[in-house]
């Protein structure tokens, strides 16, 4: 029997990505998106809805997203849905969905009102940062 876990999300970031490490250094990053979920076709006009959407990256990944993204940016988020379980202080059990990205893509233009110098001279690598090596002749399945 075999299983298949992916997620693939199209929104805007709630906030600005919040990036910090692991004990053993491990970059982590982690930011909400929201994402509109279009009504059915009957439907009255205010029937449409947000779902927000926790995500988490790791290494690479998640450097790359804490530096680039920011607050509003539309983003391509693929990965897998994992349910985070933890217990509070006080015993009770809590469960979190959450998405662990392997794949995050820009799908608007940097933003331009607030470019410094800096931000100019940055660029973006052109490399996928996912993770996976395949050649071209290669499926990637």
């Amino acid at each position: 029997m075999s299983f298949f876990n992916k997620i693939i999300l199209i929104g805007r970031l709630v906030r600005d990505p919040e990036k910090r490490y692991t004990l053993s250094g491990t970059p982590v990053t982690t930011f909400t998106i929201a994402v509109d979920r279009v009504p059915r076709k009957n439907a009255p006009d205010d029937a449409q809805t947000t779902d927000f959407f926790n995500v988490v990256t790791f290494g690479r990944l998640a450097e790359f997203t804490g530096t680039y993204l920011t607050k509003g940016r539309l983003v391509l988020v693929e990965g897998e849905m994992r349910m985070r379980r933890w217990e509070t202080p006080s015993g009770e059990k809590r469960v979190s969905p959450e998405v662990v990205a392997n794949v995050v893509r820009f799908m608007d233009r940097k933003p331009t009102e607030t470019v410094s110098e800096t931000e100019e001279e940055l660029e973006i690598p052109e490399e996928d940062f996912s993770g996976d090596t395949f050649s071209e002749d290669e499926p990637p399945f």
